[in-house]
């Protein structure tokens, strides 16, 4: 959640997303000197009808430059100040325009512009003819009549850079305000061109159909019966269309730092509870009930609903309050400043409609010189459903869950245990947290199989195997005739899959579930270990029941186990995806350039046309395995780095970034790092002298500072951290990048890295795991037998790298997949390897492909292309659908 995805936090107001990805949209604006704008350098205005092609089979809409400004004050970048700006003109340049001179054609500081339509628009993206990447733009909009903005730092880029933007919806005949709010440090002085501007027609808004107002009130009463101390409370509120909707608020939490009023930093903060007193509640101390500054909540219901006013019991009106919730899938905020007032005084909303099962957070940002510290208290809240209910179908699905592994974390379960429960994090829209609920039964009466009676069940326990779980005896982890399993999520979810340990194929199951309001049910005969199932949807926060009802013929009495269940949350519009956040963290993806790390021969990657090769696919994240004695032949002494300037070099010249990997396995000369003869401070002092040599480098992407740690007897842990604390000593900035015991093995990785757990007090740490799909993994490290031999199916991917995944889940860090890959003389492989990347790419994980380089002959993994870099690799196909 928010504390632990500091990514999902937005900057200023409404969900602006940036991306890499090149950029749709049905009209391009640009060629400003020509037909139709035909600009002349001094115009304050300039105008052009153009044609969307694709909105409503083609349409045309009016599109207006306007109301150029200088000397705007941007001293709060998220803020800026027109009152001082003076009026100024469009300038001409052969590559763009801006605001200044005629003769100029830049937009610098302090300047800014406005674009509108008579035709509500989307703005998709924008692209720089001149373009640093220290640049810093505010942009601020009106969507459904909300006044909204954004203040976005531009990324690392040169020339001619395209900023993707997704979230920015323009009513009809209002602007779209860009101004340039780079610091005055910012190259060239922030200055700017803009080359193209891209955009596409859209729907107009329309309001949504609110249903009757509910006042939300009486806390310590039915149906809150809120008491002090509590984390959080529930409520159901009738509605004279929707029926009983739930009503949650949650996630209490203290300590925020709002210094920044529009962008809350929870990084430092820590849950709380809810207090009460008799007027109202509030996040902080239980006798008192207030709501202070640095406190936030979290309203929830099952339906999509608006929030449309609250009233206070303290106030004062110099209080400021945070909002941040989600619409139509789309992240947005705002910040409103409170009127005058006094005690009792009601603040009317507008605009604030969140999805269904998703949150509106309230944070208290008021100023330190507010009344008793912005102290606010919470009266009344009230609210009002969208009258027809948003359809749960599998249109809008998430990332594939896997529910597995029953004795670890997030279930922890232990043989007997009457229920099982956990939390698991799907990374759609910056990232959801969905609680899991297991619960089973014995003793359900199966002799209608389409229609089992549970009037005569008992509770159950869970019992435990190695490979699963069930329902009986604590030692045997069956799930026999007449046992159910019921599964409940505080989200809509989706099971694709579930697996069996133990089948005969003689099998039933009933299923039963409630989607949209309505009970569903269907029998499955269960004839592979596999069971795939479709429209299995259930609403948030109700059950779905697997029940064995197989015949008393079925061999051994029918008994099944429960090996993993294949699932995804359900959205009600497309989700969304962006892993960025306050540590920096930019996704990419890549390829291996091996040779430098063999022995007896090294082979730098320092073609030119095999980097153009490789950026031409927009595959910009390279891995450089190099052997440390080759770099520095003597302990203690120089480092020679004239082959990887070299690589660094070609980087640099083309905006790709690059992996420094130390590929020696934990060790040098044969002996294990972290030994007498290879001591710690040995491997510490390489790694100090690499990072002092590149510390201001910014083609580096990170340091990987060993590859595949393998047998070191619990002595890696120490050496990373020597080998962090000597980076760190020199360099702050770039990520150290940190493989796992067992040559990284993703699958592997939860029981082989219990203690690995680096110190950075920069917080700018990843790991990296390995993962191959071949059927010898995790001993073997991707020796493919033939694809029908292997046989594999199509998520054997997800499944392998899920311990990965969830570990970093569980420690709340990043991820890089180092090296993976497939055959490449069978296409068929590209199934599983499509699979895997798009997972892995949903999940926030970068990664690199094994093995791009010349001189690799037959090898079966090399990516590399042939006919003179004219034809690609079959896995190719793949690779290059997941950049950024």
């Amino acid at each position: 959640m928010r504390k632990l995805h500091p990514a999902s936090q937005c900057m200023a107001a409404c969900g602006l997303l940036i991306s890499t990805i090149s950029c749709h949209a049905s009209i391009t604006l640009e060629s400003w000197s020509s037909t139709p704008w035909s600009l002349t350098g001094g115009d304050t205005s300039f105008v052009a009808n153009l044609t969307d092609p694709v909105y409503d089979g083609g349409t045309s809409a009016d599109f207006t430059f306007a109301t150029p400004l200088s000397g705007v004050d941007i001293t709060d970048p998220a803020a800026p100040d027109n009152a001082s700006a003076s009026t100024s003109i469009f300038g001409v340049e052969g590559t763009g325009f801006g605001v200044n001179e005629s003769t100029v054609g830049r937009f610098d500081r302090g300047e800014s512009f406005t674009l509108s339509a008579d035709h509500a628009f989307q703005l998709n993206g924008i692209r720089w003819a001149e373009y640093q990447g220290d640049e810093s733009l505010h942009i601020s909009w009106t969507y459904a009549g909300v006044s909204m903005s954004q203040v976005i730092n531009l990324t690392a880029g040169s020339f001619y850079t395209t900023t993707n933007l997704s979230g920015i919806t323009i009513d009809a005949n209002t602007a779209v305000t860009i101004t340039n709010v780079s610091d005055s440090s910012a190259g060239a002085n922030g200055r700017l061109r803009i080359n193209q501007i891209y955009v596409e027609l859209i729907d107009a808004y329309v309001a949504p159909e609110i249903g009757e107002t509910h006042r939300l009130q009486s806390w310590t009463s039915a149906p809150w019966s809120l008491t002090s101390g509590a984390t959080s409370f529930s409520g159901l509120i009738s509605d004279t269309t929707l029926g009983d909707v739930l009503v949650s608020f949650l996630d209490p939490i203290t300590g925020t730092d709002v210094t920044d009023p529009y962008t809350p930093d929870f990084s430092g903060a820590s849950s709380s509870y809810f207090g009460v007193e008799g007027t109202g509640f509030g996040v902080g101390d239980s006798t008192t009930g207030r709501f202070n500054t640095g406190e936030s909540f979290v309203i929830q219901a099952v339906e999509s609903f608006a929030l449309q006013s609250i009233r206070w019991a303290e106030y004062t009106g110099d209080e400021r309050l945070h909002f941040a919730w989600q619409s139509n899938g789309v992240p947005m905020s705002m910040v409103l400043d409170f009127p005058a007032g006094a005690f009792y005084t009601e603040t009317e909303l507008d605009g604030i409609i969140a999805d269904a099962n998703t949150s509106v957070e309230i944070t208290n940002v008021s100023d330190s010189t507010a009344n008793s510290a912005g102290r606010l208290r919470v009266n009344y809240i009230d609210l009002a459903f969208l009258s027809t209910p948003t359809p749960v179908t599998g249109d809008n699905n998430g990332a594939t869950i896997l529910l597995m592994q029953w004795d670890q974390w997030p279930w922890n379960g232990v043989g007997g245990d009457a229920t099982i429960e956990g939390a698991l994090w799907s990374p759609e829209n910056g990232g959801v947290t969905i609680d899991y609920d297991f619960l089973a039964y014995t003793g359900v009466d199966v002799t209608t199989p389409s229609a089992p009676d549970f009037a005569a069940a008992s509770p159950s326990v869970f019992g435990f195997e190695p490979t699963g779980f069930g329902v009986s005896e604590t030692t045997v982890g069956r799930f026999n005739i007449g046992e159910a399993i019921s599964v409940t999520a505080n989200h809509a979810w989706q099971i694709d899959t579930i697996r069996w340990r133990e089948v005969d194929g003689d099998e039933q199951i009933h299923l039963s579930w409630i989607a949209d309001g309505a009970t569903q049910s269907t029998v499955v005969d269960i004839t592979t270990s596999t069971t795939d199932l479709t429209d299995v949807i259930a609403d948030a926060n109700t059950a779905i029941v697997i029940t064995n009802v197989s015949p008393s013929s079925s061999t051994l009495s029918g008994r099944l186990r429960v090996q993993d269940i294949k699932a995804h949350a359900v959205y009600a519009s497309e989700p969304t995806y962006d892993h960025s956040g306050p540590d920096g963290f930019v996704q990419m993806a890549g390829v291996n350039l091996a040779g430098a790390e063999f022995s007896g021969y090294e082979f730098w990657q320092d073609n030119p046309l095999e980097w153009d090769y490789y950026h031409s696919k927009s595959l910009d994240l390279i891995r450089i395995p190099f052997k440390w004695e080759r770099i520095q032949p003597t302990l203690y002494g120089s480092v020679d780095f004239t082959n990887l300037d070299n690589i660094v070099a070609l980087a640099n010249a083309r905006g790709m970034k690059v992996v420094l990997d130390m590929h020696n396995y934990a060790r040098r000369s044969g002996y294990v790092i972290g030994t007498t003869e290879m001591p710690n401070a040995a491997f510490a002092d390489v790694w100090q002298k690499i990072a002092d040599h590149y510390k201001n480098e910014t083609a580096i992407y990170g340091y990987g500072i060993m590859n595949e740690p393998y047998s070191t007897g619990g002595l890696w842990p120490a050496a990373a951290q020597a080998a962090a604390d000597g980076i760190r000593s020199v360099d702050t900035n770039t990520w150290i990048i940190v493989s796992g015991e067992n040559y990284s093995s993703a699958s592997t990785w939860r029981m082989t890295n219990p203690n690995l757990d680096v110190v950075d007090a920069y917080g700018k740490t990843m790991y990296e795991a390995h993962i191959y799909f071949d059927q010898s993994w995790p001993a073997g490290d991707g020796s493919y037998a033939s694809f029908d031999t292997e046989s594999p199916a199509d998520d054997r991917g997800l499944r392998l790298v899920h311990p990965f995944l969830l570990w970093l889940q569980e420690k709340g860090y990043r991820g890089f997949i180092g090296e993976y890959g497939v055959p490449n003389n069978d296409a068929r492989w590209n199934v599983l390897l499509n699979e895997f990347l798009g997972h892995i790419t949903a999940y926030g994980v970068s990664s690199t492909y094994w093995a791009g380089g010349e001189n690799w002959n037959s090898y079966a993994l090399d990516i590399s292309p042939t006919n003179n870099y004219a034809t690609d690799a079959i896995p190719m196909e793949v690779l290059e659908n997941y950049t950024f």
